[in-house]
């Protein structure tokens, strides 16, 4: 309930610039449609948003630049679809590693 009304809040505040993390981490189907909705909506309208997730896909289907962190520092800044095949490739890779023969 609390990120539904934060979200609410922030999305009717007239700031150039909004910070998003993770706050489509919680709530349904229908509460996280609303969010992209509206973060659509801002951005058409000359709003920067930063998006902070850990859902690739959304990812992907919502940001036109992406951030690629690790413990705070940038390994890559370029197209979502590149940095978030990037991190799918070294999360597989990771994990394979991790498999004891």
């Amino acid at each position: 309930m609390t990120a539904r009304l934060a979200f609410s809040v922030a999305a009717h505040l007239d700031a150039e610039i909004m910070l998003v993390d993770e706050v489509l981490a919680v709530g349904d189907t229908a509460f996280k449609t609303k969010c992209l909705d509206a973060m659509r909506s801002l951005a058409r309208s000359g709003r920067s948003i930063v998006f902070v997730s850990h859902e690739l896909d959304m990812l992907e289907r919502l940001c036109d630049r992406a951030i690629l962190l690790d413990h705070g520092r940038i390994l890559a800044d370029g197209e979502p679809d590149a940095l978030v095949g990037m991190h799918r490739n070294d999360s597989d890779s990771a994990e394979t590693e991790e498999i004891p023969t």
